[in-house]
C-alpha cells in the first residue's frame, strides 16, 4: 500500500474501534487510554487528566500555538428495543479525524513551524465537558483552536465543508415550588402548584428577544400532585428548555424567567427555586481561524468544495474555550458527510471518505495556523 493508502486504512481502524466499544459521559477511559496509547507509540506527548477521563497530547518543538479538540463521549439509547451506548453523534469519526491528524503530525515533527495540541475531551454531551477541561487551563496558551463534526446531508452534503459552525446557547432549568398541599374544597387556604407552574409557563412565553435572532423558550417537564384528586398540591417540580443564537439572547432569557418567579413568589407566597443546568454558550468565531479553515478546504479539495459557516439551533460545549480566553481564534470544521437519519438517530450512518477528507483539511489547518502564528505582523504605514 501506498503511505496514503496506509493512512487511511489506520483512519479507519480507529473509527472501528472507537465505533465498537462507546462509553457515556464522564465515563470515557477506555477511550482515552486506547488513543493515549495509540499517540504516545508514536513519541507524542501525552498529559492525562487527574480527576475525570481525557488528555492532552503534544507534538512538535515549543509551547503548542494551535489546537485541535476532539470529543469522546457517546449517547445511551434504545436501538432494537435494547438501551444501549451509540455513537450516534459521531464522536468517534471526531477522535479518528484528530488523531490521524496527530500521527501525520508526528512524522514531520523536526519540520514544523512549531507545536499543536490536541484535546481529547469528555461529556461533550452533558454540556459541561469543556468547562471542566478549559478551567484546566490547557487551552490558554493557544492562539488557534479548531474542532471538527460531521454535518447531516440536508445542512451540508458530501463533498462540500464549511469553515465555522455557529451554534446556539443553550440552558436548562429546574425549578422547585415549595408552598402546602391543600383540601380541594379550600383553594383559598393556598396556592396551587400547577396554577403556579402554568403562569411560569405563560411568563416565559411573553419573554422578547429581537425577533431577528433564533430562539426559544418552553417548559418540558412538569409534576405536582398525586393520586387524591381533592387536594390541591402545593409543591411541584418543572423543567425548562431555553435555546437562542446568542449570548446576549440567553441572557434576556435567563433574566426574564428570574424575574417572572420573583413575581409569582411574591403574590402566591411560595417559594420558586431555580437550578440552573448544564448552560452551553453560543458560537463566538475567531475570523482568522474560519479564514484558515477556508484556506484548507479551498487548497485541499478545491474551490468548489467551499461552503458558507453552518448556523444550527443545535450546540456545542466546544464554545467554553473561548469563553474562557475571549482572544483565542476558534472554529470548528464542518464536515459534509451524507449524515443520515440525522445527528442523535441510533441508526446515524455516514460516508466514510468524509474522514479522510476531514483528516486532510485539518492537517493543512494546523500547518497554515502554525505559519501564521509565527510571522510577524507588519505595521501598517
Amino acid at each position: 500500500m501506498t503511505g496514503d493508502e496506509l493512512r487511511r486504512h489506520r483512519l479507519h481502524e480507529i473509527w472501528t474501534h472507537l465505533h465498537h466499544y462507546p462509553e457515556p459521559s464522564m465515563q470515557e477511559f477506555a477511550t482515552a487510554d486506547y488513543l493515549a496509547e495509540l499517540l504516545a507509540s508514536a513519541g507524542i506527548r501525552i498529559a492525562r487528566f487527574d480527576s475525570f477521563p481525557g488528555f492532552i497530547a503534544d507534538v512538535g518543538e515549543g509551547e503548542p500555538l494551535v489546537g485541535l479538540r476532539a470529543d469522546m463521549d457517546a449517547l445511551q439509547q434504545e436501538v432494537d428495543g435494547a438501551t444501549t451506548l451509540v455513537h450516534s453523534c459521531g464522536h468517534d469519526a471526531n477522535m479518528a479525524v484528530v488523531s490521524t491528524v496527530m500521527l501525520e503530525l508526528a512524522k514531520k515533527a523536526d519540520r514544523l513551524e512549531g507545536a499543536v495540541r490536541a484535546v481529547f475531551q469528555p461529556a461533550e454531551e452533558l454540556g459541561n465537558g469543556a468547562e471542566l477541561v478549559a478551567q484546566l487551563g490547557v487551552a490558554d496558551g493557544l492562539e488557534y483552536l479548531f474542532g471538527v463534526h460531521l454535518r447531516p446531508q440536508n445542512e451540508l452534503p458530501a463533498p462540500c465543508m464549511a469553515p465555522s459552525i455557529s451554534h446556539g446557547a443553550c440552558l436548562f432549568v429546574v425549578g422547585t415550588i415549595i408552598g402546602e398541599d391543600h383540601h380541594g374544597a379550600r383553594p383559598h387556604l393556598g396556592a396551587n402548584a400547577i396554577d403556579i407552574a402554568l403562569e411560569i409557563s405563560a411568563g416565559v412565553q411573553r419573554l422578547k428577544v429581537d425577533p431577528q435572532i433564533p430562539s426559544s423558550a418552553k417548559m418540558t417537564m412538569l409534576r405536582a400532585g398525586g393520586e387524591n384528586l381533592n387536594i390541591i398540591p402545593g409543591n411541584g417540580t418543572f423543567g425548562i428548555d431555553l435555546r437562542a443564537q446568542t449570548n446576549e439572547a440567553m441572557t434576556v432569557f435567563r433574566e426574564g424567567l428570574v424575574r417572572v418567579c420573583g413575581s409569582l413568589e411574591a403574590s402566591t407566597g411560595s417559594i420558586i427555586k431555580l437550578d440552573f443546568r448544564d448552560e452551553v454558550p453560543a458560537a463566538v468565531i475567531g475570523i482568522q481561524a474560519e479564514e484558515i479553515l477556508a484556506q484548507a478546504i479551498t487548497k485541499t479539495l478545491g474551490d468548489g468544495h467551499l461552503r458558507p459557516g453552518v448556523v444550527t439551533s443545535g450546540s456545542d460545549d466546544f464554545h467554553f474555550y473561548t469563553q474562557r480566553t475571549p482572544a483565542l481564534q476558534a472554529a470548528m470544521l464542518a464536515v459534509g458527510a451524507n449524515v443520515q437519519p440525522g445527528l442523535h438517530h441510533p441508526q446515524m450512518r455516514f460516508e466514510p471518505s468524509a474522514l479522510d477528507r476531514a483528516a486532510d483539511v485539518l492537517l493543512e489547518a494546523c500547518q497554515l495556523a502554525l505559519v501564521r502564528s509565527n510571522t510577524p505582523l507588519v505595521p501598517a504605514r
